[in-house]
């Protein structure tokens, strides 16, 4: 059975949460500056986002204040094919989700 994470439906894949890198919060601006410009939309309309990356075979999720999913953050996952019913989300607790936030801020000048 898959799984729900960050309003995406999950099927046959494993989710291992890493660190948050800068070409993954640069990966993520790009994706919000692209849905700005073809929108009527401010930045405080923003409320999710998220940036795959293809390189490293991660994606990356972006959680606003005004985000009912949950507290706001970035959260980085690589991205693995498992068996159905395998289904997974590994989490450290020692990663922190919300720097990652004041640095995409301080790139768009929200800061």
């Amino acid at each position: 059975m898959g799984l729900e994470l960050h309003n995406f439906y999950w099927d046959q894949e494993r989710l291992v949460q890493v660190e948050t890198q800068p070409h993954h919060v640069a990966g993520l601006l790009a994706n919000i500056r692209e849905s700005l410009a073809d929108s009527d939309a401010e930045w405080e309309d923003i409320y999710s986002a998220y940036y795959e990356c293809p390189e490293d075979g991660t994606t990356t999720f972006y959680e606003a204040e005004s985000a009912t999913a949950g507290k706001p953050g970035i959260w980085t996952y690589m991205v693995y094919e498992c068996a159905p019913g395998e289904e997974t989300v590994l989490t450290n607790a020692d990663i922190d989700t919300y720097q990652p936030v004041l640095a995409l801020r301080a790139l768009a000048g929200q800061a």
